[in-house]
């Protein structure tokens, strides 16, 4: 049966609640329904720095308030930095598919729960590689769009960083305060010298220290990290991300912007109805206008 004749029609009805609401930075879309495959995965390197990021939390110390939980590992090639939630229920989701295989459906979420965890953002659902200069973002894109899953290489980003002299400190590290114009938005960073790696959360770096904290100056959006470790973890990356397409970076944020904008006009989603004899009778076409708020604006 054709999916959009709302094969779950609870879904669209939970969904549907949720877009009334007042939209998180990430939109309303659905979380992707499909786990990655971990039997498809492989070591690209090993870290010497993992730092974790409370990404936009309302409380530090709950990670119930967190919209995500995310790393950065640092090895002597490769950056990367992804979703430790999303990874970790991934794992979990993969795992369950793999002893279960006569199960009708895997779980949508495993593992650790936090804010919004059924909804798809593209700053949880990408992993970035850092590696020779460049930057790559492997983008898994929300429910009933993985046809969409996308790829873009580009030179690694740089802001032009202006120092202050406020300093603050942050997990007992020393920490300055540095400014910047990135894409459309302003930006403010707190960084570590005593820590001489030139990377950050998300896409930021070129600092003269390891950056603990950022925002944009609306806070809209906030790293913040909560954990430091140096012991050896493997950097892993998965093999179907070669699958992914490849497109231009602007492509791909334009495709990004409109799912969140409007992921039933994108999914050509129709309401559902069923006849007396039990059969599903297509409706009218769904779409419902969602703003958002992009980290990126141009």
């Amino acid at each position: 049966m054709n999916k959009k004749l709302i094969t779950t029609i609870i879904t669209l009805a939970a969904v549907c609640s949720e877009v009334s609401a007042q939209p998180k930075e990430g939109g309303r879309c659905p979380a992707p329904i499909y786990a990655r495959d971990f039997s498809k995965i492989e070591m690209v390197d090993t870290t010497r720095l993992r730092v974790r990021y409370a990404f936009c939390a309302e409380k530090i110390s709950d990670h119930l308030t967190y919209i995500d939980l995310q790393r950065l590992d640092v090895g002597k090639r490769i950056t990367k930095y992804y979703s430790q939630f999303v990874y970790q229920s991934d794992s979990l989701r993969s795992k369950y598919a793999k002893e279960h295989p006569g199960a009708q459906a895997v779980p949508s979420w495993m593992g650790v729960q936090c804010r919004e965890h059924d909804q798809w953002s593209e700053y949880e659902w990408s992993d970035y590689f850092i590696e020779n200069g460049q930057l790559t973002e492997y983008c898994q894109m929300p429910m009933w769009l993985h046809r969409y899953n996308s790829k873009y290489t580009e030179p690694v980003p740089k802001q032009e960083w202006k120092l202050t002299d406020e300093t603050q400190t942050i997990l007992g590290h020393h920490c300055q305060k540095a400014t910047c114009r990135f894409r459309g938005r302003d930006f403010v960073a707190w960084f570590a010298a005593d820590i001489p790696v030139k990377r950050g959360p998300w896409k930021f770096s070129g600092l003269p220290g390891l950056i603990l904290k950022a925002y944009d100056k609306e806070k809209l959006y906030t790293w913040e990290a909560i954990g430091l470790e140096t012991h050896r973890h493997p950097i892993t990356r998965f093999k179907d991300f070669k699958n992914y397409t490849s497109y231009g970076r602007e492509k791909v944020w334009k495709m990004q912007c409109s799912f969140h904008e409007n992921w039933f006009k994108a999914t050509d989603y129709h309401k559902a109805t069923m006849d007396a004899a039990g059969n599903m009778i297509q409706g009218e076409a769904v779409s419902i206008y969602t703003p958002y708020n992009p980290l990126e604006l141009e």
